[in-house]
């Protein structure tokens, strides 16, 4: 598998990705995802700014995820714990994969390649949110080292999600991560 950046012309199969997660979160029972977010402009904003990406395999994109370095303004608050540490973090946004591509380590290897991002920029640590009730999100991230630290809003919609971080480097020079 092979991370790069989105370009423009990725956004149709970025944007059937993120319908197959759609679809995936509605038949599990999970809210997320279940009012037209994200959309493709926002995919788009995302690729502007370079912090939008895709795993392709054999030239198919299987997956998405944006790795941004910007901070977070939901992040500013926090209920119920508190963020491991207040120093520099990434923050994954919007990770998704294909129907087809599910359970056979895509997202994790995204996740992992987030981790190299921080590496080479010298930041120490990642953070994520996800609903409440997205438990294969969540396993992922137990199973990946994340913490769960509280709980953030998301300021747009009033949302609650459920927060996560973890210390960059974990997982440094990995090459990938096979599913067990």
């Amino acid at each position: 598998m092979e991370i790069r950046k989105t370009v423009q012309t990725d956004i149709p199969v970025v944007m059937e990705i993120i319908g197959d997660a759609q679809t995936y979160l509605r038949s599990c029972g999970v809210e997320q995802w279940q009012d037209g977010y994200p959309t493709a402009a926002v995919i788009a904003e995302d690729i502007e700014k370079g912090i939008s990406y895709v795993a392709t395999e054999n030239g198919e994109i299987i997956g998405t995820a944006a790795i941004s370095f910007d901070g977070e303004p939901n992040y500013a608050e926090i209920r119920n714990g508190g963020w491991l540490n207040d120093e520099p973090y990434a923050v994954i946004h919007r990770i998704a994969v294909g129907n087809r591509h599910r359970s056979r380590g895509a997202a994790a290897n995204m996740m992992l390649f987030a981790e190299r991002l921080c590496e080479e920029r010298g930041v120490g640590s990642i953070r994520i949110d996800t609903h409440a009730d997205n438990k294969s999100m969540q396993r992922l991230l137990e199973r990946l080292g994340y913490e769960y630290c509280g709980e953030i809003t998301i300021l747009s919609s009033g949302a609650s999600r459920n927060a996560y971080m973890k210390r960059a480097g974990c997982h440094a020079g990995r090459e990938s991560y096979t599913t067990p």
